[in-house]
């Protein structure tokens, strides 16, 4: 019988730099084939094109939270990756920014895949800077994506205080967790991959121990503990929390206007990523992501055949934008706009 393939779980909050990572690992020499899944929560997957390591296995798991509407698809992609001709040697799966990777956990521990999964580790990315910042719900999502990290990368760290980072390791420094501070998620990869970290044990024990603790008051005033609530936890599916809005432009924008447009988004929009066609790149595409307040737009790879399209998806809470509004604030971005 094969060896089993061993698994790591990228998981983090929103904008945390769980992309930056997995980069980081497709273009560094790991001496394995490796296959990376991919779950946005959105119908369009940009995450899966952000990523630009040299992988022939990428695998989309789109349109919805991993640990929610799409675990069948996960199921049966994990299905055909163990039973393929070019089975990979090493498996690296990331979840959305709003999934909790309890969930993943308890699915890789299907009787299906007993002896051909193994699960190296599970990886939480989290954002220094913002993480005291989120509230309620989010609050509770990020907490709970760190419950079940073995390993956690506090990010960001060129940007956080002193006193942010010292408040974080205060609460989340427990003993037995490996948690590194990283700027741009630049971390040995010795240290994230292959380290067999993982504890089974560790994770029924903790999850018991949450099964014993009453049902929690969501922000819609009522108790949730059915069919929604995984392995450890009590969840609210996370469309019921979430949504997205999706823009798409083929004129070229203006730099300074769409700049102003970002400076103007509700708080209640967490992140934002995408590509734009911007007038003052003319033969590159530029790629932009936005978390909480601030947001990075740099340069991509040169446009190729087909259409120049700017293409952004925006992460927010349910109900907590105006899709109008937005189409009117990015509207006006168009470059001819500004002359006008």
């Amino acid at each position: 019988m094969a060896t089993p393939i061993p698994v790591t779980i990228v998981s983090g909050f929103l904008g945390s730099g769980k992309t930056t990572l997995l980069n980081r690992i497709l273009n560094s020499d790991t001496g394995m084939r490796v296959a990376v899944m991919v779950n946005d929560f959105g119908a369009i997957n940009i995450d899966s094109e952000l990523i630009v390591g040299q992988t022939d296995a990428m695998i989309n798991l789109a349109n919805g939270c991993i640990c929610c509407t799409v675990e069948s698809d996960l199921i049966e992609q994990l299905s055909r990756l163990i039973n393929s001709p070019n089975r990979p040697e090493y498996l690296i799966i990331e979840a959305s920014g709003v999934s909790n990777p309890a969930k993943i956990v308890s699915t890789l521990r299907y009787p299906q895949f007993a002896n051909r999964l193994s699960i190296d580790s599970t990886i939480t990315v989290v954002d220094a800077d913002q993480f005291a910042d989120l509230e309620g719900d989010m609050a509770q999502l990020a907490m709970e994506q760190l419950d079940v990290a073995d390993i956690v990368l506090l990010n960001k760290t060129d940007i956080a205080s002193p006193e942010q980072i010292a408040a974080f390791r205060t609460r989340w420094g427990y003993p037995g967790i490996r948690l590194y501070e990283t700027n741009h998620c630049d971390v040995p990869l010795s240290l994230v991959l292959g380290t067999g970290h993982f504890d089974a044990h560790d994770l029924e024990e903790n999850s018991l121990e949450q099964r014993q603790q009453p049902c929690v008051l969501h922000h819609d005033g009522h108790h949730h503990c059915d069919e929604h609530c995984h392995v450890g936890y009590h969840h609210e599916a996370h469309d019921q929390l979430f949504e997205t809005w999706y823009w798409e432009c083929e004129q070229p924008l203006s730099l300074s206007l769409l700049r102003s447009a970002l400076a103007t988004l509700p708080t209640t929009i967490y992140r934002a990523k995408g590509f734009c066609q911007l007038a003052e790149l003319p033969d590159h595409c530029a790629v932009l992501h936005l978390v909480g307040s601030r947001h990075d737009i740099h340069p991509g790879e040169p446009w190729r055949n087909g259409p120049r399209t700017t293409r952004l998806v925006f992460i927010g809470t349910r109900g907590g934008f105006d899709r109008e509004a937005l189409e009117q604030t990015f509207s006006v971005c168009i470059a001819q706009s500004e002359v006008a």
